[in-house]
C-alpha cells in the first residue's frame, strides 16, 4: 500500500507544473540561444566523428555545452543543468585527451542532445517531460568512467593519464612556469551596473578568456558565477601565448562591460565606455567586489544574446558594427503588406505617367517626383525583403544528423556535403521547402545510395556521397539534391506503375525514358521491396512535386544507371511579391509568374495546326502543345479580330506548353493576395493581385492549369 502511495505521489509530481526564473520577453531569446547551441552540438559532434583530430571542434562543442549549462542554471532549470554538466564532463575528458573519440561516444552525446531538446521544451510548456534525468546523468558518468578506464588499460594513442594534483607553486615559480609557455596576463574588468544580467557578462568574459589562454585563477570563481549572483568586478590571471592586440580583438566585442584592462592597458577605445575607477583597479582578492543591484525576476537575457558566442553584436554594447535585434515575424508581415500597398500605388503612378506623357510632355516636375518615389519604393521593398530573408542553413542544419542516423540504421555509409548554406531565401519559402528536401534526402539515402558491399562490387568507394547545394541564379533559387548511387531504372518504374494499376501496358510502351523517370512523382508509386519507417509507401515524391509546384516552383530529374541521380528544384525568391507577365484574355487580365515562363511567341493563323484535335505549333523543329486560356477558364469569346495571336511558353518539370492569349501587357512586380475563404480554391488559379489601375488580376497556377486541362 505504501509503495502504491509513493508511486502515485511520484506521478503527481511528474505532472505538476514547473516554473522557471524567466520572463515572457526573455523566453524567445532563451529559446533562440538554446536552439542555436543545440544545433552546434549536433553539427560539430557529427563532424568530430570524421575529424576526431581537430582540437578546435572539440573546443567548440565543449563551449556550447558549457554555455547551455550556464543558461539553464540562470533560469533555474536544474534538470537541464545536471544533464548538461554530465555531458560537459564527458566532453572535457575528450578535450583533455583522457578518452578517444569513437562512434559510441558520438552516439551517447547525440542522445544527450536529444534529451536536452526535450528539457528545452519544458521551458515552453512548463510541464515536466517524461525523462528520467538521474538515469541519463548516470549513463553519461558511467560511459565517461569506463572510457577512461579502457583508455588507460589499452594505452590508446591520445589517451593521457590524469596527473594527480600537485602542490601549489610559489608565485615566482608559477610565473616562471607560465613564461616558459608564454606569459601571464592580469585581466581586470568592471561589469556595467545597469547590466540586465551581470553574471552572464562575467560568464561570457570567462569563455572569451578560455579561448585565448588558460585561466590560472579567477574571482569570482566559475561556481560563483553560475549561481547567477550579481557581479560588478572581475579579476583573472591568464596564461597565454597571444600578443596584446589579438587578446584585445577577442575581448572587444563583449558588451555590458564598462572597461577591461590587460596588465593595466585598456582594451576598449577611449570614449567607448566609462573608465574603471581607481578603487576598482585593485585586485578583487584584496578588495571585496561591489555587487550589482539584483534584477527583479531573476537574471535577464539581452536581445543580442549574451551567451551566444557566434554573434558578437548586442544592443547593450555600442561597440559592435553589426547590431542585430529580434522581432516578431507578424510585424515583418505587416510591414511587407504596407510595402505591397506602396508598390501598387507606384504602379498606378507609372500608368498615370504614361497617360500624361501621351497627352503632353510638359510635366517634368511630376515625372521627376514619380521617378523618385519609384526609386524609394524599390529600395524600401528591397530592404524589407532582406529583413525577411534567412540563410538556408536554418534548414540545411538538421540534415547531417538525419543522414547519419538513417544511414546507420540501414547499414550504409554516407557522407553529406553541403554547399551554399549562406544562400538566402524568404522565410515563408524556407518553410515550404523543408518537407520536400526531407523527402528527397530520405529517398536518396534509402533508394539511391547502395550498401557498402554493392558499391565495392561496382568498383565504387564504400562510402556514398550525398550533395546538397543552394545558389541564386537569375533572380531564382536553385536547390539540388545529388547522390552517387545506382541511379533510377525507368523500366522498373514502368513495371511498378503497371502492377499498381496507375498506367496501362500500352501507355507504358509509349513512354520515353525521361517520361518513365517522371513516373516516380505519381501518388502511390514505390519500388521499395518492403515498407519501412524511412520509405516505401509511395507518397514521398508525390508530396515533393505537389509542394514545390504549389509555390510556383519546378523540379527536374537527371539520372544515369550506376552513376547517380540529381534532383534540381527551381523556386522564386519570395512568395510575397512576384515578378509576373501580365496578359489579356477575353478582356480579362491574368498574371503568369516569370519563374514559370521560358519565352513568348507571336503566331499567325498558319502557324497553328491540330494533332488529335489538339492545337499545336512547331518551335525550333519540335512540336509544342497549345492551350487556349479562354477555353480552359470558359471565358466568353472576344469579338476582337487580330492578325496575330500570342503564346506564352510555360514549363512545369519537363513539360512545356504554350498558353494562347490575346495580348501581352508587360512585366510587373505584383503583390500576392490570397483569394480568401469566401472564394476558396479555384483550380488553375493560385492567388490574386491588385494592379496599379485598381484592376484585379488572377495569378495563374501553371501546375494546376495543366491538371485542369488534362495535360
Amino acid at each position: 500500500m505504501l509503495s502504491f502511495v509513493i508511486e502515485g505521489l511520484a506521478k503527481l509530481d511528474q505532472s505538476m507544473e514547473i516554473n522557471f526564473d524567466i520572463s515572457e520577453d526573455e523566453l524567445p531569446v532563451f529559446l533562440a540561444e538554446a536552439d542555436e547551441h543545440l544545433q552546434v552540438l549536433d553539427d560539430v559532434l557529427i563532424r568530430l566523428e570524421r575529424e576526431s583530430s581537430d582540437a578546435d571542434l572539440v573546443q567548440t562543442v565543449f563551449r556550447s555545452a558549457h554555455t547551455i549549462k550556464g543558461m539553464s542554471g540562470m533560469i533555474g532549470h536544474q534538470r537541464m543543468t545536471d544533464l548538461t554538466h554530465a555531458l560537459e564532463n564527458l566532453l572535457d575528458a575528450v578535450r583533455k585527451k583522457n578518452i578517444s573519440i569513437t562512434k559510441e561516444l558520438i552516439d551517447i552525446c547525440l542522445e544527450a542532445v536529444d534529451r536536452l531538446r526535450l528539457l528545452r521544451d519544458e521551458v515552453v510548456t512548463s510541464q515536466r517531460c517524461d525523462l528520467n534525468i538521474d538515469e541519463a546523468v548516470k549513463a553519461l558518468k558511467e560511459f565517461n568512467e569506463n572510457a577512461k578506464r579502457e583508455a588507460l588499460q589499452t594505452n590508446e594513442p591520445g589517451a593521457v593519464k590524469e596527473t594527480p594534483p600537485q602542490k601549489k607553486e610559489e608565485p615566482r615559480e608559477a610565473a616562471n612556469a607560465a613564461s616558459a609557455a608564454g606569459q601571464q596576463v592580469k585581466v581586470r574588468a568592471q561589469i556595467d551596473v545597469n547590466s540586465m544580467a551581470s553574471a552572464a557578462r562575467a560568464f561570457q568574459l570567462m569563455l572569451a578568456l578560455q579561448e585565448i589562454g588558460e585561466i590560472q585563477s579567477m574571482t569570482p570563481s566559475q561556481a560563483q558565477i553560475e549561481t547567477s549572483s550579481p557581479v560588478s568586478d572581475f579579476f583573472a590571471v591568464v596564461a597565454t601565448t597571444h600578443p596584446f592586440e589579438k587578446m584585445r580583438a577577442a575581448l572587444l566585442p563583449l558588451s555590458g562591460i564598462n572597461q577591461i584592462y590587460l596588465d593595466d592597458k585598456p582594451v576598449l577605445p577611449n570614449g567607448a565606455a566609462a573608465d574603471v575607477s581607481q578603487t576598482a583597479a585593485s585586485s578583487p582578492q584584496e578588495e571585496k567586489p561591489k555587487a550589482d543591484p539584483p534584477v527583479p525576476g531573476g537574471p535577464r537575457f539581452s536581445n543580442g544574446g549574451v551567451i551566444n558566442e557566434r554573434r558578437a553584436a548586442t544592443p547593450f554594447g555600442r561597440r559592435s558594427a553589426d547590431m542585430t535585434i529580434r522581432t516578431n515575424v507578424e510585424r515583418l508581415d505587416a510591414l511587407m503588406n504596407l510595402v505591397g500597398e506602396m508598390i501598387t500605388d507606384r504602379n498606378h503612378l507609372k500608368q498615370i505617367h504614361s497617360r500624361l506623357l501621351r497627352v503632353n510632355s510638359n510635366y517634368d516636375e511630376i515625372f521627376e517626383t514619380i521617378a523618385h518615389l519609384g526609386r524609394i519604393t524599390d529600395q524600401l521593398q528591397e530592404e524589407v525583403m532582406r529583413i525577411r530573408m534567412l540563410p538556408v542553413s536554418s534548414t540545411f542544419g538538421k540534415f547531417p544528423r538525419m543522414v547519419r542516423d538513417m544511414a546507420d540504421k540501414i547499414g550504409k555509409k554516407i557522407d553529406l556535403v553541403m554547399r551554399g548554406e549562406d544562400t538566402e531565401m524568404d522565410r515563408s519559402m524556407i518553410e515550404e521547402i523543408n518537407d520536400p528536401l526531407i523527402h528527397l534526402i530520405r529517398n536518396s539515402v534509402d533508394h539511391g545510395i547502395e550498401p557498402p558491399d554493392v558499391r565495392r562490387a561496382a568498383g565504387k568507394p564504400e562510402r556514398g556521397t550525398l550533395t546538397l547545394t543552394a545558389r541564386h541564379e537569375q533572380g531564382r533559387i536553385i536547390l539540388t539534391v545529388e547522390d552517387d548511387g545506382g541511379g533510377i531504372d525507368g523500366e522498373k518504374l514502368r513495371r511498378s506503375a503497371i502492377q499498381k494499376g496507375l498506367i496501362t501496358a500500352e501507355e507504358a510502351a509509349g513512354l520515353t525514358e525521361e517520361q518513365s523517370v517522371d513516373l516516380m512523382f505519381m501518388a502511390g508509386l514505390s519500388t521499395a521491396q518492403k515498407v519501412t519507417d524511412i520509405s516505401g509507401r509511395g507518397v514521398g515524391l508525390d508530396i515533393v512535386n505537389t509542394n514545390i509546384q504549389r509555390v510556383n516552383g519546378t523540379i527536374q530529374v537527371e539520372t544515369k544507371l550506376g552513376l547517380g541521380t540529381k534532383f534540381q528544384i527551381v523556386l522564386p525568391l519570395t512568395l510575397a511579391v512576384v515578378p509576373a507577365l501580365l496578359v489579356s484574355v477575353c478582356q480579362s487580365t491574368f498574371a503568369i509568374p516569370l519563374v514559370m515562363i521560358t519565352e513568348t511567341l507571336r503566331l499567325g493563323k498558319g502557324d497553328i495546326t491540330h494533332v488529335n484535335r489538339r492545337p499545336v505549333t512547331r518551335l525550333r523543329g519540335r512540336v509544342l502543345s497549345l492551350l487556349h486560356l479562354s477555353d480552359v477558364y470558359d471565358l466568353p469569346e472576344s469579338r476582337e479580330q487580330q492578325k496575330y495571336t500570342f503564346a506564352v511558353v510555360v514549363q512545369s518539370g519537363k513539360q512545356r506548353v504554350g498558353l494562347v492569349i490575346d495580348r501581352l501587357l508587360g512585366e510587373e512586380d505584383v503583390v500576392v493576395k490570397p483569394l480568401g475563404a469566401f472564394i476558396g480554391d479555384i483550380p488553375g488559379i493560385s492567388s490574386a493581385a491588385i494592379l496599379g489601375d485598381g484592376q484585379v488580376a488572377l495569378i495563374i497556377d501553371v501546375f494546376g492549369l495543366f491538371k485542369l486541362a488534362g495535360i
